[in-house]
């Protein structure tokens, strides 16, 4: 059922008709569900510093310049996406992304190269720019701390020109 509701496109109705329960008790069903499921995994959405080791992120590194990229200190990818929502009744610039013009929430991962999400923010605001993202979610602080090679090498993430 949650997979359902996380599908897209998700209508109500056609969820309820689907399991053939009312919309709020399906609702109660898969939002229980969903924060379970949160609550316990919820540490593998922020920076995972025991599986993210030294050695591990240069073995990221090495893969990523082994594909062509110019530079050898590389181990991840950050980038901010968009999710489109409804626009809302009161508030609808809080959420309106004027560059897109649309109404959104905003998230930011950081991805390495063997497509995991090891570092996830949000939602906020579909206003913010992708740099708030970064700065509120405190990527900085915590690639400072363990942004490094096992022989002490500063190694990056690679971003658009959102992330400064």
């Amino acid at each position: 059922m949650l997979l359902r509701k996380l599908a897209y496109p998700a209508r109500g109705v056609d969820i309820e008709l689907q399991f053939g329960w009312e919309k709020s008790r399906y609702s109660r069903i898969t939002n229980t569900l969903a924060s379970l499921i949160y609550d316990k995994w919820k540490h593998l959405l922020y920076f995972d510093a025991h599986r993210l080791t030294p050695q591990k992120l240069r073995q990221f590194a090495l893969v990523i310049e082994a594909k062509g990229a110019p530079v050898t200190n590389v181990w991840g990818f950050v980038d901010g996406t968009l999710r489109k929502t409804a626009r809302p009744v009161k508030n609808q610039r809080i959420v309106y992304n004027g560059w897109k013009r649309i109404h959104a929430i905003k998230f930011h991962s950081l991805i390495t190269p063997d497509g995991l999400h090891v570092h996830v923010y949000g939602p906020v605001e579909g206003r913010r720019h992708d740099e708030t993202l970064y700065r509120q979610s405190g990527l900085s602080e915590l690639l400072d701390k363990y942004s490094w090679g096992p022989d002490g090498e500063s190694l990056a993430i690679f971003g658009d020109s959102g992330y400064g």
